[in-house]
């Protein structure tokens, strides 16, 4: 309990005062958060819920979601949930639905059981995350790939060039997705603490510059997005990278993570310099650096070690922490869309996705290892540009 609430005794809190403070923090995520019991009805919903849906907890206190639901992802939701409830196996889905002016958004549902000490559930926590913005773009890529498929009846020439392309086109959908969400998330919980409230008197002097610099990674996101699209169209455009100041951009973006968990971060660069895409490298880094200090181990402060290496082929980049490690059977799944080794660490589960996709895509490979308790090593081997 210190480590939620720092500097204060639990027996000190009272019960009510335990409550306020985690609806609180509850109610600042950007996801909705839903809880039902062990039967499926729910009882219990964040303010997003009722902020999106524009419906009041009466009316929806028992039917929840099917109140909302598009009409065509009904039958296969209900089956997934029923499915769930019976098994206890984990929920996920993605499905749309109704907002309160009337049009549908896509979200990506997940949920878990909470169970007792003889595995008998008696309560569902669940989450629902926006991801409209990405369906909205992939189903463009969709479009866009139909159409070249077409041109490219004439131009038989041009195959292997439309195939990178589109790939480039892939990789920009996931990274745009995944890595605006940092700097938006950031913004949004900033301008909260500045909404009025009973509980804390907000500090602008100190908010206001924050929510400047979270602006201001998001425009750095927009722009190296921006120099994707120009090397899918001009593999000529591939910028120098200085390892040194790369890296205390990523520092200083984690800066609230690296604070609130004492991490440390030890830079081991034989390689300081190279030619590469700024913004995959980045992604690559930005990845296994955050992920090293969210899986962090419980007793121990997060250490994180980053090196670059010259091998006779390939360019080694290794990223190494003293977290709670992987466990063996989950290392095939590691790297799949959407996988998560913990539901309670924050992510989407696509960060190692994009990643491996980053990597493989330039005829590289991530390569890990791991041992539970001590943690594990992300071995990342690029080919160099000539």
């Amino acid at each position: 309990m210190s480590e939620i609430f720092p500097g204060n005794n639990m027996s000190s809190l009272s019960l009510e005062q335990l409550v306020k403070e985690f609806r609180f923090v509850i109610d600042l995520m950007p996801q909705m958060v839903w809880a039902t019991q062990p039967d499926g009805y729910h009882d219990f919903y964040n303010q997003r819920w009722f902020d999106f849906t524009g419906l009041s907890y009466e009316e929806t206190k028992d039917k929840g979601w099917s109140l909302v639901l598009h009409p065509d992802d009904y039958e296969r939701t209900w089956e997934v949930w029923q499915k769930s409830l019976e098994t206890g196996a984990i929920y996920e889905i993605e499905y749309r639905m109704r907002k309160f002016d009337g049009t549908y958004i896509w979200f990506l549902a997940r949920a878990q059981p909470l169970k007792d000490e003889s595995g008998k559930i008696i309560k569902w926590f669940g989450t629902c995350t926006d991801i409209q913005e990405q369906r909205e773009i992939l189903e463009e890529l969709e479009q866009t790939k139909k159409e070249l498929h077409i041109s490219n009846k004439d131009l038989n020439n041009s195959n292997k060039e439309l195939s990178r392309i589109n790939l480039e086109l892939d990789n920009f959908v996931y990274s745009a997705s995944h890595d605006l969400k940092a700097p938006l998330n950031n913004i949004e919980g900033l301008v909260a603490l500045l909404e009025p409230s009973e509980e804390i008197e907000p500090n602008q002097d100190e908010v206001l510059p924050l929510i400047g610099k979270s602006v201001k990674r998001f425009k750095e996101v927009v722009n190296d997005m921006t120099l994707i699209a120009q090397t899918a169209k001009d593999n000529n455009s591939i910028p120098n990278i200085d390892f040194q100041v790369l890296l205390s951009e990523i520092q200083s973006d984690l800066s609230h993570l690296i604070n609130s968990t004492g991490s440390l971060i030890n830079l081991e660069l034989e390689i300081k310099y190279m030619q590469y895409p700024r913004k995959e490298i980045r992604s690559i880094l930005f990845n296994l650096i955050s992920n090293g200090i969210k899986y962090g181990h419980p007793n121990r402060p997060p250490l994180i070690n980053v090196r670059t290496k010259l091998t006779p082929e390939e360019i080694l980049i290794e990223v190494e922490d003293n977290g709670s490690g992987i466990e063996a059977e989950y290392l095939p799944e590691l790297f799949d869309k959407y996988f998560r080794i913990k539901s309670n660490v924050e992510g989407s589960g696509l960060g190692l996705f994009i990643v491996k996709r980053m990597v493989e895509h330039r005829g590289g490979r991530i390569e890990v290892k791991s041992k539970v308790g001590k943690g594990s090593v992300f071995s990342v081997f690029l080919k160099p540009r000539k």
